[in-house]
């Protein structure tokens, strides 16, 4: 009855599952062999996700646990190959900026781990009301530039044509004083807005021990709430990592830092409208990534 159990193609196929166990899928393999086509691909345009898992699926490729690719898990598999690839090509450059560019073998204990399938699923769902995010903060933007913009009144416009020729040139020759063109419109019977300025929350234990960082030099980042000092942001030249080599979400340079807040939601609360800021395209995949659970812990913490 045993040796029926275990015929030539049952122990072939249960060595072959072992195998898969040990090594990495058919389907990782394809998605890291093909990575820069992919990476194009996925760049002009949104990828349909339902017809590359077919097409895998039918030309014979398998997950680890022996299954047919789907589209949700596809998409999971390419962002975790594609912060992998990226996460090495950005610490090649540093070794090489360095000048210890000598090759070295990354232990699997020290690697940074992506972020979860219910991470990256929640970030391909945001990915389709992101350009639309995108233009109506540029739109925003636009209008709060153009409040800002000194207005010529009415009555002026009208009487500047008859003025004579001479008075007209000097003033066009003569610029506008910086005090001048940045003095807002005076408007009669406007309340200024109360702003409370946010300090830092207090140290318990240990990190009371814990120095602070050095302070931020430099303007106020767009999109920076007008509650938050500048000394709740990290240094412009902040290494981004933790002592092990990760990257630290929360000490990222020119971003607030998390030990400035007292709650995690503040912290959250303040990050995303200073990623929001940054255009899209420019958006490296830590900034995206930041994003993603900045807007994750708002939902989660409410």
């Amino acid at each position: 009855m045993s040796a029926a159990v275990f015929s030539g193609q049952t122990a072939g196929s249960y060595l072959e599952t072992c195998a898969r166990c040990q090594t990495r899928s058919d389907v990782v393999m394809w998605l890291t062999e093909n990575f820069e086509t992919l990476l194009k691909a996925t760049g002009r345009r949104a990828l349909k996700w339902s017809t590359l898992a077919e097409h895998l699926a039918r030309d014979g490729l398998r997950t680890q646990q022996g299954r047919a690719p789907t589209p949700n898990g596809l998409r999971v598999e390419w962002y975790r190959v594609k912060e992998r690839i990226t996460a090495a090509k950005a610490e090649a450059d540093r070794r090489l900026r360095d000048g210890s560019a000598s090759p070295a073998v990354v232990s699997t204990e020290r690697a940074p781990t992506g972020p979860s399938d219910e991470e990256i699923l929640a970030l391909m769902a945001e990915a389709d009301n992101e350009e639309r995010l995108n233009r109506e903060r540029r739109e925003r933007i636009a209008g709060y530039e153009a409040q800002r913009r000194p207005k010529v009144a009415p009555d002026q416009a009208s009487i500047q044509p008859t003025a004579p020729a001479e008075v007209v040139e000097t003033a066009q020759s003569q610029p506008a004083s910086l005090e001048t063109a940045t003095q807002p419109r005076v408007k009669i019977g406007q309340i200024a807005n109360h702003v409370t300025m946010l300090t830092q929350a207090p140290r318990y234990g240990a990190d009371r021990d814990k120095p602070l960082p050095p302070p931020y030099v430099g303007p106020r980042p767009d999109g920076m709430p007008e509650y938050l000092p500048l000394d709740a942001l990290m240094p412009l030249d902040a290494t981004g990592r933790q002592p092990d080599g990760r990257i630290d979400y929360e000490a990222l340079p020119g971003l607030p830092r998390r030990s400035f807040f007292e709650s995690e939601r503040e912290w959250a609360k303040a990050c995303i409208p200073m990623v929001e800021a940054v255009p899209h395209e420019d958006r490296s995949i830590v900034l995206k990534a930041l994003l993603m659970r900045s807007r994750d812990r708002m939902k989660s913490l409410y």
